[in-house]
């Protein structure tokens, strides 16, 4: 009953800025000038990750866990991770990709019983923060993997993508498993991962789809037909194509990159650096509040030779991490450091 007097008590110029700042609060809008920048770290120790297989083995390859106290910059300023929260890093803010339409049994309806209901409790249950769920039906490679039930999505230009029900459905699991005490929240953002840098961005099919997620994540790496850069399958005018028209739709854009390569045939010195510059280059946005950057640096093919840290070293993917970081959250005209 006293907030209206006392308002107008004030000085117009105040209360104007009063007002705008709550409507910029109420409005859950972000208030930084750029996105997020998240790592998958990987391998994270030696026997969590060295029995992998994933384009070649992981055994013997550097760890995570072996450069503990070597980061401090990029543990402070890291703004979401993948799949460990016992490193260094001072973030709780985790991200993980989930594949639905694998089997009946992991996508059951019933909180009780469904995987990604699980997996959002297991991070929860940890003190994770939940960020992003980078989302697709994995048909293509799944089929092959012994999921021998895994089902496409609705186009065969990219079968990544979810159904229209696939998002009401889990949308509803979210607020039954909230409701009884699973969750924490009873919502969570939804990135729809795709395969084909533009399509979701030109073809009207799509836009149903569009208007239920909660944005776009698009992989790339610098190997099989992502290589070369300018001729591969995500050459950087469809990407660009495909992140602008997310962000037009006020939707979330996330830039997955890697695995990166190292000393091969085919390397240069910082090609890392270069391929994101070029990017940058052709128009990728750079300094967006919903344009993300997350690195999955896993070590495949050759580079499985890179070394993990410490930052200091500008080769070594912490180094590659505390560079990104500087160029993504530094303020627009400064100049990074390495």
């Amino acid at each position: 009953m006293h907030i209206i007097p006392r308002l107008k008590t004030m000085a117009i110029l105040p209360g104007i800025v009063l007002i705008g700042v709550i409507a910029h609060a109420a409005s859950g809008e972000p208030s930084r000038t750029h996105g997020l920048v998240g790592l998958r770290p990987l391998p994270r120790t030696a026997a969590m990750d060295h029995g992998h297989n994933h384009g070649g083995s992981w055994a013997g390859t550097p760890t995570f866990a072996e450069q503990k106290g070597n980061y401090p910059y990029v543990a402070e300023n890291l703004d979401v991770v993948k799949g460990w929260l016992d490193g260094d890093f001072k973030t709780k803010r985790v991200f993980f990709e989930h594949y639905w339409g694998l089997s009946e049994a992991r996508d059951d309806l019933d909180p009780k019983k469904n995987l990604l209901v699980r997996v959002i409790r297991q991070w929860e249950s940890q003190g994770g923060v939940v960020e992003h769920i980078l989302i697709c039906r994995e048909y293509d490679l799944a089929i092959h993997r012994g999921h021998k039930d895994a089902k496409p999505g609705p186009f065969k230009e990219d079968t990544r993508i979810l159904y229209e029900k696939d998002f009401d459905d889990i949308r509803v699991l979210f607020k039954k498993a909230h409701k009884q005490s699973l969750l924490k929240h009873d919502n969570y953002k939804l990135i729809q991962m795709v395969q084909e840098p533009s399509f979701f961005a030109t073809d009207k099919r799509f836009q149903p789809i569009m208007d239920k997620c909660d944005g776009i994540a698009y992989e790339c790496h610098q190997f099989n037909r992502h290589w070369p850069l300018e001729t591969g399958w995500g050459k950087p005018e469809k990407v660009v194509e495909g992140a602008k028209w997310t962000l037009g739709q006020n939707k979330e854009y996330i830039f997955y990159y890697g695995p990166i390569r190292w000393k091969g045939k085919v390397y240069y010195e910082f090609m890392e650096r270069d391929w994101l510059q070029k990017f940058w280059e052709a128009g990728l946005p750079k300094h967006h509040p919903k344009m993300h950057y997350y690195l999955n640096t896993f070590p495949h093919a050759d580079g499985r030779g890179r070394p993990v840290g410490p930052e200091t070293d500008p080769h070594s993917v912490l180094g590659f991490t505390k560079w990104l970081i500087q160029e993504i959250k530094m303020d627009e005209g400064a100049n990074p450091v390495n």
